[in-house]
């Protein structure tokens, strides 16, 4: 249902450059009750899309892509939010295109990317699944945005889905926050699924030695055997000296 009141606001805005916007973006979202809120900010460097969800960019360990298609468009990060009852109830994300050809009821224009990331990734923690993937996503693909105390404090929230979760440890792992933040979540992480998935994050660590004393440690220590069997593919994987060694000494015994 379009918001007369919401669309006007959202034309306004969109016409209004982004510092002297006085309201918060969250208060801005939440003044829509109902419809659908498009709004784009810039991406990080190294960051395209195909326009139809597909987006690939530089990680730690250079170029990775979710899907296997070829083109790959720079442009801005475009965001379309779901409204209905005075909650956002569906996110969807672009990069390279438009994420539909209708248009939106209202469009904020072009956002602060560090305003943008926050609202996403604090409507992660109650958004459903698939929404909550798509909204860390488009958090933390946005540009000049350290958000690892807020990936952190999602992997640690127990209300959050379990999708949700995995998909903030995984990006907390591919952020800047030093090995010894990653290492000491691992007391925080329950269900045994989430704790698998810790093992592939650590792995993601190349070259990193507190990465692999850590992933040797769960392997020797951890209760579940299912968790001690995949923290050891890793080591197998990484083919890192001091992981070989390991597994060596375990096959000599």
């Amino acid at each position: 249902m379009r918001n007369a009141l919401g669309l006007a606001a959202g034309c306004l805005l969109a016409a209004t450059p982004i510092a002297a916007q006085q309201a918060s973006l969250g208060s801005r979202i939440q003044s829509v009750r109902d419809g659908m809120i498009q709004m784009h900010y810039a991406a990080r460097p190294g960051v395209c899309g195909d326009g139809q969800g597909g987006i690939w960019t530089h990680g730690r360990n250079g170029v990775w892509f979710n899907d296997g298609r070829s083109i790959c468009i720079a442009g801005p990060i475009v965001v379309r939010l779901g409204r209905s009852d005075g909650q956002t109830i569906s996110v969807r994300k672009t990069v390279g295109g438009r994420i539909a050809s209708s248009a939106p009821d209202v469009d904020l224009g072009e956002v602060v990317p560090g305003d943008a990331a926050r609202y996403l990734i604090g409507l992660a923690h109650s958004i459903g699944a698939k929404n909550a993937d798509e909204a860390i996503a488009a958090a933390v693909f946005a540009d000049g945005v350290d958000l690892s105390n807020e990936l952190r404090a999602l992997v640690r929230d127990d209300n959050a889905s379990l999708e949700a979760r995995r998909q903030a440890l995984f990006w907390f792992g591919q952020s800047d926050a030093p090995t010894k933040e990653l290492v000491a979540l691992d007391r925080d992480l329950q269900p045994s699924s989430l704790r698998e998935h810790y093992t592939f994050v650590l792995s993601q660590r190349r070259n990193d030695d507190e990465a692999i004393d850590k992933l040797i440690d769960v392997a020797r220590t951890d209760r579940d055997f299912q968790i001690r069997k995949q923290a050891m593919f890793w080591l197998g994987q990484s083919r890192d000296p001091k992981a070989v060694k390991f597994l060596r000494d375990l096959i000599v015994k």
